[in-house]
């Protein structure tokens, strides 16, 4: 299979990792002291690789649940974190520079974001086998393995009176969750990933120090908890799981202080790193609806609430899944609205448990505590920035479910310290809890093994996923811009035809939805540009793009790119500096600013009085109406949508009667003329088709794809020698 054979390279340094870790840590040394203090009567001598056994376990089924993501690509915002960052692209060497930027530098963004421990591990990648993404799924696959196999080892550590296999199950719900799916699959991700690693490495080798008191352990863990920082900011959360666990434990409030505050110190050392590095200014976040949608002083509370009882519900039954929850899927949330009344209810009455048990150190407050406080960053995102749901936010608390799930179950056994039991005694004691666990880890994990397909490439997440999430603008649009993208890289015609009208109906769905969506005005701009050139269409829906997203750098650069081809120079000038004012970081437009400015000397940074016209003739067809359209357009635009829209139903007849009032308004029209002859076509109709392509060949000769399908036209009609005969100026012409 492509892409598998470089794995063993890989596998070297992470064997090597887990020897380390196993002789470093002395597991059999560590968990054999742990069952000597167990509280328990008689106790048998276990030998420690049994208990390695039950991490190793956990390690394997998360790793075999996503080595099916090797054959997948890269998808979503894998190519910012990756093929377009510019300093991972260039391998080690660009490593001290990924310590000093915003992870969304490439993006022009400063949204505060200081996570480089994951692009450096994408930088080391590339260093070694270049750009390939199933060298980056296999290691997020091996990552997230080596997870479970931590996080076991240490909740068999957190639980010395209960069975091995108590943590082997809680691990087990945690790992197959296909919550999990959006962090794991998703290559960028990798971020949670790591944060969650290194926070349990933190928890694991701080309660090894509280056993041995020996400096180097409290050394790696200080060492872990600040690379959680550096993977990801929320893992200051850990300065709150530390005391937590250290409390249930059994240590005192004093102690636990005591042993807590040289992580403060770290995060201290972190934050104060983060604000050198990032210039210490204030996070920019942008006027964005569709992913700030919660912004308004009425809203912000309650929708914190509604978005908690849909996690809490996600977290029981996570189907159906998606990768987006933005504007307009969940609605911004009242008081009065049922969501945020059940997420308030249910927030109270789960705190008031967790409270309620916190000093007796119940399983039940443990576990919603890990909920409340890992959560906590994702509903703050909500209150303080107004920002969206996503599945990546339930990584971490998805934990605190596992540990109530599986204390819950074994209840019915009524026998918490039993250490001493064997294996498959403690099995029939806890058939009800084994069983049952199974079978929604079964469940669990077919569903992960499916969604992790959904996650093979673009066109197939976003075709999947707007299925189902209807209402996103956001899932809307970035389907829209898949098949658009699809349709400017497909040979075929009528393929081609398909891609480019689906996607201009899904990109008007996005605007139905947010009439006021830049990105999507935009990706229609570059639909008439790029794939059927419609010069006027092109220049009216990027400027559409900027008066609705001024910060949107493509807008401005594609303008620039149509007015160099139509021979606006100055023009052309002028927007590719203005994206530069929007960006200075954007390649494209630093290319072609500095292509034209060496070629003709221009460098226009205020809007030209004479744009500088050079190709009369292809001007004349740029109409004023760009700015105001005629309500001869209007009716074009009508006409055209209407035959577009039953073309995309395939109700050929209807779309003939609409597409021919559009072309006999605008004869030389490519795309309605295209459209019209395809439907002509397609319902045998050979006469007017051949006629409607020949009429597109004298308006723009040469046309490759228009020369083939008036030969499958010809062929159609039986007319063999003429097919013959288009052919061969066809080849001509390549």
């Amino acid at each position: 299979m492509h892409g598998l054979s470089p794995v063993p390279h890989i596998l070297s340094p992470f064997s090597k990792f887990f020897v380390s870790l196993q002789r470093d840590l002395n597991l059999g040394g560590i968990l054999g002291k742990e069952v000597k203090k167990a509280p328990v009567a008689s106790m048998p001598k276990k030998p420690s690789g049994q208990l390695r056994l039950y991490a190793i376990g956990v390690g394997l089924v998360g790793f075999l649940l996503y080595i099916n993501t090797v054959k997948n690509g890269y998808a979503l915002d894998d190519f910012n974190a990756i093929p377009k960052n510019t300093f991972v692209m260039e391998g080690i060497p660009g490593i001290p520079k990924l310590m000093t930027i915003d992870f969304w530098y490439f993006e022009n963004l400063n949204l505060g974001y200081y996570r480089p421990l994951s692009l450096i591990t994408f930088a080391i990648e590339h260093s070694f086998f270049g750009e390939d993404p199933s060298i980056n799924h296999f290691d997020n696959a091996l990552l997230y393995g080596l997870s479970g196999f931590v996080l076991c080892l240490f909740l068999i550590q957190l639980f010395p009176s209960r069975n091995p296999a108590f943590a082997f199950l809680i691990s087990l719900v945690f790992m197959a969750h296909p919550i999990h799916t959006e962090v794991v699959a998703n290559i960028k991700s990798r971020d949670e990933i790591l944060s969650f690693l290194n926070t349990f490495l933190t928890l694991f080798f701080a309660f090894r120090y509280g056993k041995s008191k020996m400096t180097k352990d409290l050394v790696w863990s200080i060492l872990f908890f600040y690379l959680a920082l550096l993977s990801k900011e929320t893992a200051v959360v850990g300065l709150a799981l530390i005391p937590l666990f250290l409390f249930y434990s059994g240590l005192n409030i004093p102690s636990v202080i005591k042993r807590s505050w040289p992580y403060a110190c770290v995060a201290l050392l972190f934050f104060m790193q983060k604000r050198y590095f990032l210039g210490g200014s204030v996070a920019h976040i942008p006027n964005d609806i569709i992913n700030y949608p919660y912004v308004g002083q009425g809203v912000k509370m309650p929708s914190v609430f509604h978005i908690f009882w849909i996690c809490l519900q996600k977290l029981v039954y996570p189907l159906p899944l998606s990768y987006d929850y933005s504007y307009n899927q969940v609605p911004a949330s009242h008081w009065t609205d049922i969501g945020a009344l059940l997420g308030i209810v249910s927030f109270l009455a789960l705190a008031g448990v967790a409270l309620r048990g916190f000093l007796k150190r119940t399983e039940w407050s443990l576990g919603l505590s890990i909920l409340f406080i890992t959560i906590a960053p994702s509903l703050g995102f909500v209150f303080l920035r107004g920002g969206i749901l996503a599945e990546r936010f339930l990584y971490a608390p998805c934990l605190g479910f596992a540990l109530i799930l599986a204390y819950a179950l074994t209840l019915i056994s009524k026998q918490k310290k039993d250490r001493a039991l064997k294996l498959m005694d403690w099995v029939k004691t806890n058939t009800i809890a084994v069983v049952t666990i199974f079978v929604l880890c079964s469940f669990y994990g077919f569903a992960t093994v499916q969604r992790n397909h959904a996650w093979k490439d673009n066109i197939t997440l976003f075709g999947t996923d707007v299925n189902h999430s209807t209402n996103s603008a956001q899932v809307h649009r970035h389907y829209g811009t898949a098949l658009i993208e699809a349709a400017a890289a497909e040979k075929d015609t009528a393929m081609k035809r398909g891609f480019f009208t689906n996607g201009v109906s899904e990109l008007n769905k996005a605007i139905d939805i947010d009439t006021m969506f830049g990105e999507a005005y935009c990706e229609i701009g570059y639909a008439y540009q790029g794939v059927y050139l419609n010069v006027d269409s092109a220049i009216k829906y990027f400027k559409r793009a900027i008066e609705t997203a001024p910060a949107l750098v493509t807008s401005y650069n594609n303008l620039g790119v149509l007015y160099q081809n139509t021979g606006h120079l100055k023009l052309a000038s002028y927007y590719y500096n203005k994206a530069l004012e929007v960006n200075p970081h954007y390649p494209d437009a630093i290319q072609h600013a500095a292509d034209l400015k060496k070629t003709t000397g221009l460098d226009v940074h205020e809007m030209p009085d004479d744009p500088g016209i050079h190709n009369v003739q292809v001007i004349k067809t740029i109409k004023s109406d760009v700015i105001a359209k005629s309500p001869k357009d209007v009716e074009f635009n009508n006409y055209f949508n209407e035959g577009a829209s039953f073309v995309s139903k395939q109700d050929y007849e209807s779309a003939i009667g609409y597409l021919e009032k559009a072309e006999a308004i605008k004869p030389e029209h490519e795309q309605a003329m295209l459209e019209l002859a395809n439907c002509y076509g397609l319902t045998k109709r050979y006469p007017q088709a051949i006629r409607t392509f020949k009429k597109i060949l004298r308006y723009y000769p040469g046309d490759k794809a228009v020369m083939g399908n008036l030969a499958v036209t010809y062929q159609a009609s039986g007319q063999m020698a003429k097919a013959d005969s288009v052919r061969a100026v066809e080849n001509q012409t390549k």
